[in-house]
């Protein structure tokens, strides 16, 4: 099963706004009435419950959001992009793939985060009438969707997490009591990663995986291990199942719980079931190898055959309640604080010259307001250069010794001083 991976995600682009002129019989001073395009759509990530891996996300691995709609005249506003939901399962977290960020952390069903925003609508020539320039004759361009690349890792893999030595009986378990169909072989590493099965009891349902086989000295990366480990931290619940066909119980259940331990102490606090696998090969021995780890664990250990289905029936009900309660329970604290990322503050801004010469302007509002002009439009020029001097940008290129001819970089695009 597929349990991280990378996909890219992108807000729609804005829509244009348009230059338009008001032409009506009788008023023939209308003014400019061109409207702003609309925004771009957003693309969320969205917890629901009736996804348990992230292998939708396997064949396709780039999203965009709708664009935004085109401004019209008489100051029509284009219509908003469309938003993009992806569902992913509950216990997903998110990270920004270039800065390591962690995002959001989609713990319950309904977490929703807005992963990458739409381009804002460029606008209409209305919006730059002023009592000095009454018919301006440039708009701007839609911005275009920010992009975002993240990577998806879950950290609840399942509500129930089969661990056990290599031919414990966990395949064969899970594929009696779900419609996982997962290889079964009478030799070890049979299950080389996670396979997952729904297993409905009466009207509820809960997820199993059947969880690669554990060694000796997997906890020093032995056999599959730290692979292993990593998946049981991300399970409600954990069944341990036992061999019948082992000599001594005992010890297979303290190797597996003290490679848990070595691992991670903290999984000691997860809740368990212990059960006694292949009990229709020698149901007597397998009721011999209950009494001695009830002794030794002091709890109930079940007896089970999942070829006969003895003991599944109440072993399942058993599960179904501790995922309840788990459910149920108050999430804890975590130690992964999540960072709360704003925008930087729209005044500030720097400026600094590259090592051709040219003139590297930086600041959200700057930026985004050239890369969405359109030079070419009459006027548009001498609007940037307005807006520079309001504020305080031309003040500093100045300072900085900026002459006629010299080229500003602001993102993506060049323009020359003509000041």
């Amino acid at each position: 099963m597929l349990d991280a991976i990378g996909i890219q995600v992108t807000g729609g682009n804005g829509g244009s706004g348009l230059v338009s002129y008001h032409r009506e019989k009788f008023v023939p001073e209308g003014g400019p009435d061109g409207g702003d395009g609309g925004r771009g759509g957003r693309v969320f990530l969205r917890a629901v419950d009736d996804i348990y891996t992230l292998e939708q996300y396997r064949s396709k691995r780039k999203f965009t959001a709708g664009n935004g709609g085109h401004g019209g005249p008489n100051l029509r506003t284009g219509a908003h992009g469309t938003d993009l939901y992806l569902d992913v399962p509950a216990g997903t977290v998110v990270h920004e793939v270039e800065s390591g960020d962690l995002i959001a952390d989609l713990a319950k069903i309904g977490d929703e985060v807005l992963v990458a925003h739409g381009g804002r609508g460029g606008w209409g020539n209305k919006r730059f009438a002023t009592s000095t320039n009454q018919t301006p004759g440039f708009s701007q361009k839609g911005q275009l969707g920010e992009e975002v690349h993240v990577r998806l890792e879950l950290r609840l893999l399942a509500d129930v997490g089969l661990i056990g030595l290599p031919n414990a009986g966990k395949s064969t378990f899970l594929s009696a009591v779900s419609n996982a169909r997962p290889k079964i072989a009478n030799y070890p590493f049979t299950t080389l990663e996670p396979m997952l099965g729904v297993v409905n009891v009466g009207y509820d349902r809960f997820t199993l995986a059947d969880l690669p086989g554990l060694v000796e000295g997997a906890s020093e990366g032995y056999g599959l291990g730290f692979e292993f480990l990593k998946h049981i931290r991300r399970c409600r619940v954990l069944l341990h199942i036992i061999d019948n066909d082992s000599p001594d119980p005992v010890t297979d259940y303290e190797l597996i719980e003290g490679e848990l331990r070595a691992y991670d102490p903290k999984l000691e606090q997860v809740a368990r079931v212990i059960a006694i696998s292949k009990a229709d090969i020698d149901e007597e021995h397998a009721r011999h190898s209950a009494d001695a780890l009830e002794a030794h664990v002091g709890q109930p250990v079940r007896v089970i055959s999942s070829e006969l289905e003895i003991g599944t029936d109440a072993l399942l009900a058993e599960l179904m309640a501790m995922v309840r309660a788990e459910k149920e329970k108050a999430p804890e604290d975590t130690s992964e604080e999540i960072p709360v990322l704003r925008p930087a503050s729209e005044e500030r801004f720097s400026v600094y010259r590259d090592d051709d010469g040219r003139f590297v302007i930086e600041g959200y509002r700057a930026v985004s307001f050239v890369n969405m002009m359109d030079t070419e439009m009459p006027g548009a020029y001498d609007e940037i250069l307005r807006r520079l001097e309001r504020w305080g940008i031309a003040k500093v290129l100045r300072r900085e010794g900026i002459q006629p001819g010299d080229t500003m970089v602001f993102g993506e695009t060049e323009v020359e001083w003509d000041a």
